[in-house]
């Protein structure tokens, strides 16, 4: 017997009806992601769009740190006409009171996943940034190392070394 024979109808109901709401940014509205079958409908400012699983490209699970909030869980669907959906383990309630949702964020995720991988099994998974933000991570960071170097250099060529 499969495990989805086994449950009884208002666990049914109740694993229709995963909801995970967030505030992406600091100044903004709130969204609401919500998991209905083989569907993820999205509401923000009353307007619902319903995107299916079906379409799911890719997805990918990633890490971010950040200044004024805790660090982010971030999950990324993307489709394949090309839109694309961002959930974040954090919500804002302003502009620095940022509050970690990583207990209902996991649960919604772990679903999400579980269905997508139901109604799209060619859907690629990715875990953390793209490497073409690592190459130009390392290039910035290789800049600024550089550019100190120079500065000290040139601050040692002056006699100025109690600075360098």
């Amino acid at each position: 017997m499969s495990r989805d024979a086994e449950t009884s109808p208002a666990d049914a109901s109740a694993r229709e009806a995963f909801l995970y709401t967030q505030n992406p940014r600091p100044v903004g509205f709130p969204v609401s992601f919500r998991l209905k079958g083989r569907a993820i409908e999205v509401e923000r400012m009353g307007r619902a769009d319903r995107m299916p699983l079906e379409r799911v490209a890719a997805v990918r699970l990633s890490y971010e740190a950040r200044s004024f909030a805790p660090g982010a869980l971030k999950t990324k669907l993307v489709f394949d006409d090309g839109r694309s959906l961002v959930l974040t383990s954090v919500s804002f309630r302003s502009m620095f009171d940022a509050r970690p949702q990583a207990a209902e964020y996991g649960r919604f995720v772990r679903e999400l996943l579980r269905r997508v991988a139901r109604a799209a099994p060619g859907a690629r998974y990715e875990a953390g940034r793209p490497f073409p933000v690592w190459v130009l991570l390392a290039v910035i960071s290789a800049a600024i190392i550089g550019a100190l170097a120079y500065f000290a250099w040139q601050v040692w060529l002056v006699g100025e070394t109690a600075i360098a």
